[in-house]
């Protein structure tokens, strides 16, 4: 058991409890710099796509046809920054983490099975959108 995977509390004795996983503010931000590149890119796609999109230029999932320079250079630049997630299972773990953390704290709601992801209409959400913007401009 590793450190990111459980917190281990010695309160009362030598108890331990295992907490589920949470994610770091790093991971935090790499799963919504994650799920921002795909609603910019290819809104449609399901949060697993974001590995092949950062790997491969002929993904499936691309409509390069159709992209501006600056969705070009955001997946470039997204290429650089979440280079950790274009490993599938590092990146499904990290989604399935952040499908566990509270809601006050997502940017994004995920359907139940994983398949989808759309903005919430909160306030902070905005902010975080522009940082995410200036991130990959």
């Amino acid at each position: 058991m590793n450190a990111q995977s459980a917190s281990v509390s010695f309160a009362r004795g030598a108890q331990t409890t295992a907490r589920p996983a949470s994610l770091t503010a790093r991971q935090l931000s790499e799963v919504e710099l994650g799920l921002f590149l795909l609603s910019q890119l290819t809104p449609t796609a399901s949060p697993a796509a974001l590995p092949a999109l950062l790997n491969s230029s002929d993904a499936p999932c691309l409509e390069r046809a159709a992209w501006t320079a600056k969705q070009h250079k955001y997946l470039n630049r997204a290429r650089l920054v979440l280079s950790r997630c274009r490993q599938p299972a590092c990146w499904d773990k990290l989604i399935e983490r952040y499908a566990t953390i509270t809601d006050h704290l997502a940017a994004y709601d995920l359907s139940s099975d994983r398949s989808r992801f759309s903005e919430k209409s909160v306030g902070f959400f905005r902010n975080r959108a522009a940082t995410f913007k200036q991130m990959l401009a």
